[in-house]
């Protein structure tokens, strides 16, 4: 591990994640002591469950429209803004580790995808800020999966990730999620659910799960706003 002094808030990393020798995690370490939140972080990592879950509604009328006018996916292309948002919020970086917190330099999203047996497998989908090459990479991983030559890989030991799942046969109010508690568990948990019509829009369900040590529900609205935006005018695609 490569370590060297960044500011009085950050330290940076540069780690070689366990699960491949040819994964790099970059992360800078924060000084906790200079840490506007550090009463909020030590109150709630006390907690035998600290995480909290908010359920909300998204408009993806413009969205659906731009996709029926294209060749993409919409699972896809929601899926990249929605960690494409994530990157934009240094909170959602934020992650437990070494009785310390870090924040990664990028993350990108692991996902459920079914199978054709009703089983699932866990498919992962690196950050690019440029959607056509996230959207190249995700049909390719997708396809390698199709074929069978993924395994069944639930990344344990990545922590620049956000864990996602699709559930497109259920419109839901709320959620939960299984969790190991007593583990040093920190990363987001985000679902999208069935969409659906409303008043002449097209509403879809999203449940955002995260650890209250790490942030507060001020930076869950911040993400749905900003992620609300991108999806009315996905310039993206169209």
């Amino acid at each position: 591990m490569l370590a060297f002094f960044l500011d009085k808030e950050f330290f940076l990393y540069t780690q070689l994640c366990p699960f491949t020798k040819y994964k790099i995690m970059q992360y800078k370490k924060l000084n906790l002591e200079n840490w506007s939140r550090i009463e909020q972080y030590k109150f709630f990592k006390k907690y035998e469950n600290p995480f909290f879950n908010i359920c909300s509604t998204l408009d993806v009328t413009e969205l659906v429209k731009c996709i029926k006018n294209s060749n993409y996916s919409f699972s896809t292309s929601i899926l990249f803004a929605s960690i494409y948002t994530a990157n934009q919020i240094q909170e959602f970086k934020l992650r437990l580790k070494d009785e310390g917190v870090i924040i990664c330099d990028s993350i990108y999203a692991g996902s459920t995808i079914l199978n054709e047996d009703e089983t699932f497998s866990f498919c992962y989908f690196d950050y690019n800020e440029k959607f056509s090459e996230f959207y190249k990479n995700a049909i390719k991983q997708i396809e390698l999966n199709k074929q069978g030559l993924l395994k069944f890989d639930g990344r344990n030991n990545d922590l620049d990730i956000i864990h996602y799942s699709i559930i497109p046969w259920i419109s839901f109010t709320s959620f939960s999620h299984p969790r190991n508690y007593g583990t040093n568990d920190s990363i987001p948990k985000i679902v999208f659910g069935q969409y659906f019509e409303d008043n002449g829009k097209i509403k879809m369900p999203i449940s955002i799960e995260v650890h209250h040590a790490l942030m507060d529900g001020f930076h869950l609205g911040k993400y749905l706003t900003q992620f609300q935006a991108m999806i009315n005018k996905p310039d993206y695609i169209c």
